[in-house]
């Protein structure tokens, strides 16, 4: 988990670099398209069959949901503060218990109910002095919250159907076309010495998912979700060396309390993604 940790903040900030020359959309069809290349084995392995679903709605959801969460992180990656954007992102799993409520008919239980007060007045902090600035990044980092929550339930659903592979495959195979379309309406030509970062971003996602799949494999989230804290941390420090953005004391706090709500749902037993529910569609950031 802190590999996971580390590697996914550091490659934030290479997203960040390559924003400067790249499109928001071109940037996120290389990432697509370096993604679907990992899923390549299981369609070999596997053939056609791996698409094989009685569920395509809900793939098509969950992979929409995916797309846009994708497209909303690196726009907002590439306009806001890292750590203000990190932040944001742990709230995902807040906003996943509460449409459970609405989509699954979860009772609201007196831990849910302190978890999700505690979790957006977090948000609240976070955005509070920050309100004037660089509002159309913070808007997009709380649209991929809410996006990837959305795609974290419509996996937990799925993967009372499908197997891992179908659920692991299907929104790549969905997501590429969608990303290829939109990058030729704002494509930007990358330079030579921008492959190789753009290679080293896409392998750099595969791998920090490989690490964080692996982490809730061996263990309960409540044993590794501190070690996601690195990622502020790792976030802050290359945001404050590399681009000059500014330590901001009220991001760590609401960090801090949206982190600890995710903890105590996970140690009073109401669990957070995990296993496939949680391993699979942090793909999407």
């Amino acid at each position: 988990m802190a590999l996971y940790a580390i590697i996914q903040s550091i490659i934030w900030g290479l997203v960040r670099h390559l924003a400067e020359d790249l499109s928001t959309s071109t940037l996120y069809f290389f990432r697509n398209f370096i993604g679907f290349l990992t899923v390549v084995p299981f369609i070999s392995k596997q053939g056609l069959t791996v698409f094989k679903t009685n569920h395509f709605k809900l793939h098509l959801l969950r992979a929409l949901a995916a797309f846009l969460g994708g497209l909303s992180i690196f726009y907002a990656v590439a306009n806001a503060p890292l750590a203000t954007v990190v932040a944001i992102t742990f709230a995902a799993p807040i906003f996943a218990s509460l449409f459970s409520i609405y989509i699954f008919g979860e009772a609201i239980n007196k831990t849910k109910l302190i978890s999700l007060v505690t979790g957006f007045i977090g948000v609240v902090i976070i955005l509070r002095p920050n309100l004037d600035i660089e509002t159309e990044g913070l808007v997009a980092a709380i649209v991929a919250a809410i996006t990837t929550a959305i795609a974290f339930l419509t996996v937990k659903k799925l993967a009372h159907f499908d197997n891992a592979a179908t659920v692991i495959a299907y929104p790549f195979l969905l997501i590429l076309p969608l990303s290829m379309l939109l990058a030729l309406l704002d494509w930007t030509q990358p330079k030579m010495a921008d492959i190789p970062l753009l290679l080293i971003m896409g392998v750099g996602i595969s791998a920090a998912q490989f690490c964080m799949v692996k982490a809730f494999s061996l263990a309960d989230a409540s044993a590794v979700l501190p070690f996601d804290f690195l990622r502020l941390l790792v976030a802050t420090f290359v945001g404050s060396f590399f681009f000059n953005d500014i330590i901001d004391t009220w991001v760590v706090v609401g960090a801090s309390l949206i982190l600890a709500s995710s903890l105590y749902i996970a140690k009073k037993g109401n669990k957070l993604p995990s296993g496939n529910y949680q391993e699979q569609d942090k793909v999407c950031e």
